[in-house]
C-alpha cells in the first residue's frame, strides 16, 4: 500500500543485507597496562562510594552530643575508598570466556598501588590496587559478567602538574589558568592558588637562587644545592608568597580532588 503526501511517496521497507553498525566501546578503565576496552570487556556499571572519615570523638557525661576531634589544622581525614566496576564479555564459546576470566585476573591482581584511569573522569586518576575479581558466567546468553573492586587513595589526582594545561585535560567546571613559573629579579609578590580539596605537597624547579616567604611556611632559601630535596605544603585557596633573589622558580604540584 502506498501513501501520498504532497510530492513525497512513502513505502514500506523490506529486509536488508547491510551490515549492522555497532556501538564503539568508549567506556573503560586503564590499570597497570591493562585497558578494558582494548581487551573486549564492556564497562556497564561503576560505583565510587565516598570514603569514610577517620573520626575521633569523645562523649562527656551529662553533655548533649559529643566532642569531635577528627579535624587537624582545619583538614578532615579519610580512610581508603572503594571503587567497583562491572564489565561484560560476549563470547559464545565457554572455553573462550574462561580464558578471558583467567586473563583478567592475571592482568589486575598481581599489582600493588598503581595509576587507575577511568574514562568517566578523564582529567584525573586514582592511586589504587585491585582487591577482587568476581565472575558470573551465563551459558544461555553466551556472556560473562565480571565485578572488579579496587581500594584507592581517597582523593583523585590531576593528570598533570598545575599550570601544565593540556586542552583535553581541562575540566571547565572546576579549573583555573594560572602561572606557576616566575622569573625573579629582585623582589616580587605572587599568588599560587590550590583549588583542590586538600593541602598538597609542592616541589620545585629552579635556576639561580631564590628565597620565598609567606605566613604559613616561613622563609626558605632555594639554591642549586637544595631545591631538589626541598618541599613545602600549599594550603587550599590562595598562597601569597614573597619572592626575592635572581633566577627562575617553578612550583610543581598536582591537585588532589574529592570526586
Amino acid at each position: 500500500m502506498r501513501f501520498f503526501s504532497n510530492d513525497y511517496v512513502f513505502r514500506g521497507l523490506g529486509p536488508t543485507n547491510a551490515e549492522p553498525k555497532y556501538l564503539d566501546n568508549l567506556e573503560y578503565i586503564d590499570f597497570a597496562g591493562f585497558n578494558s576496552a582494548d581487551s573486549d570487556w564492556w564497562l556497564t556499571e561503576r560505583t565510587a562510594t565516598t570514603p569514610e572519615e577517620q573520626e575521633i570523638t569523645e562523649s562527656v557525661p551529662y553533655m548533649q552530643g559529643e566532642y569531635d576531634f577528627s579535624m587537624y589544622d582545619q583538614e578532615r581525614f579519610f580512610k581508603i575508598r572503594e571503587l567497583t566496576y562491572k564489565f561484560m564479555y560476549f563470547g559464545k564459546i565457554y572455553q573462550e570466556r574462561k580464558a578471558y576470566e583467567e586473563e583478567l585476573k592475571r592482568q589486575l591482581l598481581p599489582h600493588g598501588y598503581s595509576k587507575l584511569i577511568d574514562s568517566h573522569d578523564p582529567v584525573y586518576y586514582w592511586s589504587a590496587k585491585c582487591t577482587s575479581v568476581e565472575v558470573e558466567d551465563d551459558q544461555d546468553k553466551g556472556t560473562m559478567t565480571a565485578t572488579v573492586t579496587f581500594k584507592a587513595y581517597p582523593f583523585a589526582y590531576t593528570n598533570h602538574n598545575e599550570g601544565t594545561d593540556y586542552w583535553d585535560d581541562v575540566a571547565f567546571d572546576h579549573w583555573i589558568w594560572q602561572p606557576v613559573k616566575f622569573i625573579v629579579n629582585g623582589d616580587q609578590d605572587v599568588n599560587v592558588r590550590n583549588i583542590g580539596s586538600r593541602p598538597v605537597e609542592c616541589s620545585f624547579q629552579l635556576s639561580g637562587a631564590v628565597t620565598f616567604k609567606n605566613d604559613s611556611i616561613g622563609e626558605v632559601g632555594l639554591t642549586q644545592d637544595n631545591y631538589k630535596t626541598t618541599t613545602i605544603v600549599l594550603e587550599m585557596g590562595d598562597n601569597k608568597i614573597h619572592l626575592s633573589g635572581n633566577g627562575t622558580i617553578e612550583f610543581q604540584f598536582k591537585r588532589e580532588e574529592m570526586i
